[in-house]
């Protein structure tokens, strides 16, 4: 074959290394901006969880700091204070409601947090995601029940009574933390399984980044 008809052929030789690299350009390109929208979306997943996961241990938190058996002298309007510290007897309910009140604040700002957090996890994990708070929405709603009927007592509102020994050591348990291990405190095992729900979704999110 002569040198001039090999030009065609070396032509076309080129454009054919031309687009196939091309082509290979364009597939690396691809893998490479999969690989970043996963990256992504991995990091994306990983700053929810963190958040979600933050945000229900300062529910856990507020569930504590509601729950503490002894309510201090600051938490009492110093004008319902007697000259030796303590709430005065004509005070008890408003003292105590004050005090509860206060306390009943960090519960919400620190729900409310959650419930945020808890929407955009719906977003990024669709409706399978939506139940995991329902536990701790009840034992809010517990909580927040049993502390108006011990105020309603003090208040004179006595149809509100418990009864039965049973029925006070169940009133006690939830209105007061025992501590972790306490047989007296069954109220916190209950938080703490509805915590878990949480914990059993998010901690692989958070696992992956470690």
């Amino acid at each position: 074959m002569e040198i001039s008809e090999l030009g065609p052929w070396i032509s076309a030789a080129k454009d054919s290394l031309v687009g196939i690299s091309a082509v290979t350009a364009t597939i690396f390109a691809y893998l490479g901006l999969s690989a970043w929208r996963k990256e992504l979306k991995g990091k994306a997943e990983y700053q929810l969880a963190k958040d979600v996961l933050k945000s229900v241990y300062k529910v856990r938190g507020a569930f504590k700091h509601v729950r503490n058996p002894a309510i201090y002298q600051y938490e009492y309007p110093e004008d319902m204070i007697d000259h030796h510290g303590h709430l005065k007897r004509e005070c008890n309910y408003e003292g105590t409601a004050h005090a509860y009140e206060k306390r009943w604040e960090i519960m919400h700002a620190a729900f409310k947090e959650l419930e945020e957090h808890h929407l955009n996890a719906q977003v990024e994990w669709g409706s399978k995601f939506q139940d995991v708070i329902t536990g701790l929405r009840s034992c809010r709603v517990k909580l927040h029940i049993v502390i108006q009927q011990m105020l309603e007592r003090k208040k004179g509102l006595e149809f509100n009574q418990a009864t039965t020994p049973e029925e006070r050591a169940e009133e006690r348990s939830v209105l007061y933390y025992g501590g972790e291990d306490s047989e007296y405190d069954k109220f916190t095992p209950e938080v703490n399984e509805a915590i878990d729900k949480f914990e059993k979704w998010l901690r692989p999110y958070v696992s992956k980044k470690a």
